[in-house]
């Protein structure tokens, strides 16, 4: 198939060799259209590749800055087979307006959200963004850094020293107190998520119970965020955590969790 019909995943660009496809964000929709079983290809870019593309393809803003302007990130997708009224490919921005969009023209295998579920799931998802993202991006941040092209990587560092007020290695360094307080508090917001895990039974691995929904990719988005940045800390600490639940949902989600090579995918440079 042309890869002019076909998806495309707009994604983090990374060095070549170093881990592709490690950003939460970017997981949880390359999650859900690996379950859904469609053909696609990423586009990575560079930070300051990423508003004036997004502005060039129609994608919404996912957010906005402090002073009221838009402010554009991944993931996106650009979906050429469900065009607009204008005969334009369909543009989504944001992981969650993607599962829609997924479920609503690729039902099949499974929906992402069953009937009745989309309220649960949203309460799951905030819950995993304000309890659990954070204290992963700040594990992670003097990691993933070195993964960046340089144009990328000097960027990132302006955006959260403005931010923070502080280098990034200097944020959540590895065995300090904030390292150690990091994980303590992860481990508590993990343990606090299996109690009410549990209700559905010893036995269950997903969010929802027997079947896999998009609150399963959040978090497995997530661990797999601390497996890449962390991966001495998962083997030690995370894959126990919980009599294994984590581990658990994690290999219950092998089949979708495939790791892209950024060696063969498409780089902001070659787009029209």
């Amino acid at each position: 198939m042309s890869t002019n019909s076909i998806i495309t995943l707009y994604d983090m660009a990374t060095r070549k060799g170093d881990p592709a496809g490690w950003n939460m964000m970017g997981l949880k929709a390359r999650y859900a259209l690996s379950f859904k079983g469609v053909e696609f290809q990423t586009v990575w870019l560079e930070y300051p590749e990423m508003e004036p593309t997004m502005r060039r393809i129609g994608a919404a803003p996912t957010g906005s800055r402090p002073d009221g302007s838009p402010f554009f990130t991944i993931p996106v997708i650009s979906d050429p087979i469900h065009r607009t009224p204008k005969g334009e490919a369909t543009v989504i921005s944001d992981s969650w307006k993607i599962a829609e969009h997924l479920d609503r023209h690729y039902p099949a295998p499974g929906l992402l959200f069953p009937d009745g579920t989309k309220a649960l799931q949203s309460l799951f998802l905030d819950y995993a963004n304000t309890k659990i993202a954070a204290h992963i991006r700040l594990i992670s941040m003097s990691v993933a850094v070195l993964w960046l092209n340089d144009e990328s990587a000097t960027y990132s560092r302006k955006q959260v020293e403005a931010t923070y007020g502080a280098k990034i290695e200097e944020l959540c360094p590895r065995g300090s107190e904030k390292w150690d307080h990091s994980w303590t508090v992860l481990q508590k917001r993990f343990s606090d998520l299996a109690a009410h895990q549990d209700k559905n039974g010893p036995e269950s691995t997903f969010i929802l119970g027997a079947q896999v929904t998009f609150a399963d990719f959040i978090l497995l988005a997530m661990l797999e965020q601390l497996v890449l940045t962390a991966p001495d800390e998962w083997k030690q600490k995370v894959e126990h955590w919980d009599n294994g639940r984590w581990k658990k949902l994690r290999d219950g989600c092998s089949a979708w969790n495939i790791r892209p090579d950024n060696r063969f995918q498409l780089g902001g440079a070659h787009l029209p």
